[in-house]
């Protein structure tokens, strides 16, 4: 969240330039002291009704996390958003839009050891989830579990933000969840290592598993865990 507000500010206080790709790159690259930073800009379309302003969106990589960076540019100026007063902010709905596509692409060819599956009531809407086993709120949200699969089947997808502990518990929820009987099983399963410590080994092997599927997703433009979607938004 910090770093977020820090670019935002950066954006905010940005004077004229000559907003191409090119300026653009170089005036991120300056303002983040890191000699090792690679700012990449990875799309850019006009806004309807907006002449002369341009979606960018950029990729900022320190060598082994990616950040999903959007901007507006007009002419020399930069924006962190453009606010519609009917329809509120343009940059959520582009933000949302294409996740929804990075999303789909990535979720429709995951590896099914990837998803924990908890529910199957083809009545029930499904909800994918990405989470982390030692980020509080991932863990308030377990607490409630139940209450929510009396709503909608839940998949789970591992992306954990914390550290090697973080991968290790997700690999042996993986394990061991696919090995339960019932669905209360798989529960008991992952509310014990939400809340509990690694209690057994793991391969480098698995951990770099779930270390590629966090990293894939991160460079898609999710922004941190818990993150909800529908299905259905997925699978369209």
């Amino acid at each position: 969240m910090t770093k977020r507000l820090i670019l935002a500010t950066i954006i905010l206080s940005t004077s004229m330039f000559a907003a191409t790709n090119a300026q653009i790159i170089k005036y991120f690259k300056s303002q983040i002291p890191a000699p090792t930073v690679q700012v990449e800009v990875t799309s850019r379309v006009s806004i309807d009704n907006l002449k002369g302003m341009d979606y960018v969106s950029l990729s900022v990589s320190n060598g082994t996390r990616v950040q999903k960076i959007s901007v507006f540019t007009q002419g020399d100026l930069i924006f962190p958003d453009v606010i519609n007063v009917n329809s509120g902010s343009i940059k959520d709905k582009l933000d949302k839009q294409k996740l929804i596509k990075e999303l789909s692409s990535l979720y429709k060819n995951e590896d099914k050891q990837n998803i924990l599956v908890l529910g199957n009531d083809s009545k029930k809407e499904t909800l994918i989830k990405f989470t982390d086993p030692e980020c509080p709120f991932c863990r308030r949200e377990v607490a409630q579990i139940e209450e929510k699969l009396k709503t909608y089947n839940l998949k789970y997808i591992f992306t954990p933000v914390h550290g090697k502990t973080s991968l290790e518990k997700s690999i042996l929820i993986y394990k061991q969840a696919k090995k339960a009987k019932t669905l209360d099983e798989k529960i008991k399963i992952v509310k014990k290592y939400f809340t509990g410590n690694v209690d057994a080994n793991v391969t480098d092997k698995e951990v770099a598993r779930v270390e590629a599927t966090r990293k894939k997703y991160f460079a898609a433009g999710l922004k941190g865990v818990p993150f909800y979607i529908n299905e259905k938004e997925l699978l369209n």
